[in-house]
């Protein structure tokens, strides 16, 4: 019981995150908050997002909780686990029927639920295991970075709000 309260205040914190991150670079439109925040209605912009979120929530727990060795791992495995879950479902019903904003803040939420679930059934505590994560999580925003300024042109990268995929400074 203690685990699944555990999961829960986890996955709130994390699902409320995005809602600020997702305006940030809105009110901030600058080369640094494109690097890490949505610059655009995209399917890519969105999951950066939530991927930047993880990293700012368990930065934040490994700032408080500097004892927890595998934490770094938690984050990988947590966000990806939620980015996988979460497109796996939304991909076809948004190709199908477009996007429906109750739908995808659900799924957000339930996904973000499943990758914390994921991360609790992992109990990896290996100093290796964890360094190698750091090296993932930066290469990841760094791709994502990379990404942010050079998107492929696929409907993955396309912002259907300004037909376009690249970023629009307003």
């Amino acid at each position: 019981m203690k685990n699944i309260v555990k999961i829960l205040i986890r996955s709130v914190i994390i699902y409320l995150l995005n809602f600020p991150a997702h305006f940030l670079f809105g009110y901030f439109p600058n080369n640094f908050t494109a690097l890490f925040f949505p610059v655009n209605e995209s399917i890519f912009q969105h999951m950066k997002m939530i991927f930047t979120c993880y990293v700012i929530f368990y930065l934040i727990r490994k700032i408080f909780k500097y004892k927890e060795e595998n934490i770094t791992i938690e984050c990988l495995i947590s966000s990806l686990s939620c980015i996988i879950f979460f497109l796996i479902i939304y991909i076809p019903i948004y190709l199908n029927y477009n996007e429906n904003l109750v739908f995808t803040l659900i799924l957000l939420f339930l996904s973000i639920v499943f990758g914390e679930f994921i991360t609790s059934l992992i109990n990896i505590n290996s100093k290796n295991v964890n360094d190698i994560s750091i090296i993932i999580i930066i290469l990841i925003l760094i791709l994502n970075a990379y990404l942010t300024f050079n998107p492929l042109d696929n409907f993955f990268f396309f912002d259907p709000m300004n037909k376009t995929y690249k970023i629009i400074y307003k």
